[in-house]
């Protein structure tokens, strides 16, 4: 019983394996092309990444956003180190609001220190995990070097920027940190007359909003989940600068929005389709260089 019945099954695979033999020898002399739909199942079958190829192609230019973004970084520093000489001499917003005095009396830790040291790791660490994130995404999505070169320089560009504005309305608003507040001074720092907006939480949502917007620009896989956490990440990073009585909560919501419509926006001004002209361009002029918007 058992050889009646597997003597047809074998003659069937005999038979259509002579008639896949005689297709393939008359593929080989250019009989009959391969179709598009198998030519794209074959190229699936081996790993090729179709849907990369479907998607524009970004790019910029390496050396001027290169350029620009250790500027705006160096500037940054040396406003920080300079910061007794450019803050203000004495509080020019000295009292909070109502909301930000209930805030306060809220989310106030007892162990202050505690929610300072959570916060600086998350604000610091941020940038170190999406950074990472976006090199591995690239890899795993067969992408050249190049590209995910440029991923890090937009996440480090957007980061460049927010930190420059920030510092900016640190010296000129001159507002007053509720620690100092709290103990009935007017700021005996440079550092405690310069709340608003908050810097940490600047930092951290510009990260989250910058990696996000590249990683959905480039069509990776997950951004989703990445916006997710990054910005569950700087969400807890603005509340603990309020639990560590360092910020008020005005200061981080208006930094969570800077620092939101900065990672949002850089990416979409700098990277561009291949072959166009950046939204930004550094061009030479008569006594130096000129940008061209």
């Amino acid at each position: 019983m058992h050889r009646a019945s597997t003597a047809p099954v074998a003659t069937i695979l005999c038979l259509q394996l002579l008639t896949w033999s005689g297709q393939a020898r008359a593929d080989e002399a250019g009989a009959t092309p391969m179709p598009a739909a198998t030519a794209e199942a074959t190229a699936a079958t081996e790993g090729a990444p179709l849907a990369q190829d479907r998607r524009p192609h970004l790019t910029l230019d390496l050396r001027f956003h290169a350029t620009a973004t250790g500027a705006m970084l160096i500037l940054s520093g040396v406003s920080q180190l300079e910061a007794k000489r450019l803050a203000a001499s004495s509080c020019r917003w000295c009292q909070p609001n109502p909301l930000d005095r209930w805030a306060r009396r809220e989310l106030l830790w007892s162990r202050t220190k505690t929610a300072a040291n959570l916060s600086d790791v998350l604000a610091y660490g941020l940038p170190a995990g999406a950074a990472l994130t976006l090199a591995l995404t690239a890899r795993a999505d067969h992408t050249e070097v190049r590209e995910a070169v440029e991923d890090l320089l937009v996440l480090g560009e957007v980061m460049a920027v927010g930190t420059l504005v920030t510092q900016g309305s640190k010296f000129a608003t001159g507002r007053l940190r509720p620690d100092a507040w709290s103990k009935g001074g007017t700021g005996d720092t440079a550092d405690s007359r310069m709340s608003f907006w908050g810097g940490h939480s600047m930092l951290a949502f510009s990260v989250a909003a910058g990696s996000t917007q590249v990683a959905r620009l480039r069509g990776r896989p997950g951004w989703k989940w990445l916006a997710a956490v990054t910005f569950a990440g700087a969400a807890a990073t603005a509340y603990l600068r309020v639990a560590a009585d360092r910020h008020w909560l005005t200061d981080v919501v208006v930094g969570a929005g800077v620092g939101t419509a900065v990672g949002l926006w850089t990416p979409l001004l700098v990277l561009h389709p291949a072959g166009e002209r950046s939204a930004v361009t550094l061009v030479p002029a008569p006594g130096g260089f000129a940008l061209i918007f």
